[in-house]
């Protein structure tokens, strides 16, 4: 994943409540997965393991915020366990359709994590981050895209 993408991911973050972390995981999880095996075809086998490490790592994550009091969360971490072991085998054995498993079981759990962060109307979980403006301004000959962003006194920490 290249620094662009990483820090479009990195401002959605700074502005998202929980659910839509959760989706912004899944689909950085994809992003890696997806990626991971376009390099594998390429044999570009360290790049490879890098972004199927980075991956894993999204699904550890997942894996570690569950709340098992639901009885989901007990069906969810097996489906990330088996698309863990899928993108470890992927590797070990350079198969790119091992990858191509993980990737369709998170494409399935994707839509519903998305329909549930469209209902969560909760604050974003990060406090006293910059507040990020994007525009365009017309010039007489010319369209200018801008982004700003907004400066507040009331970050950071306070001695």
């Amino acid at each position: 994943m290249d620094k662009e993408k990483l820090n479009a991911y990195a401002a959605r973050v700074a502005q998202a409540n929980r659910s839509q972390l959760v989706v912004i995981i899944y689909e950085a999880l994809l992003e890696s997965v997806q990626e991971g095996k376009r390099l594998l075809k390429e044999g570009e086998i360290p790049e490879c393991r890098r972004e199927i490490e980075r991956a894993k790592g999204f699904l550890n994550e997942l894996m570690g915020s569950l709340d098992f009091s639901y009885e989901i969360s007990h069906y969810l971490r097996r489906l990330y366990v088996y698309a863990n072991q899928e993108l470890c085998q992927g590797m070990a054995e350079r198969d790119e359709e091992r990858f191509s498993h993980a990737i369709d079981v998170i494409q399935k759990l994707l839509p519903a994590f998305q329909e549930v962060a469209k209902q969560d109307g909760s604050a974003p979980v990060m406090k006293n981050t910059e507040t990020i403006f994007a525009g365009l301004t017309y010039g007489k000959d010319s369209l200018n895209e801008s982004l700003g962003v907004g400066v507040n006194m009331n970050r950071g920490y306070q001695a």
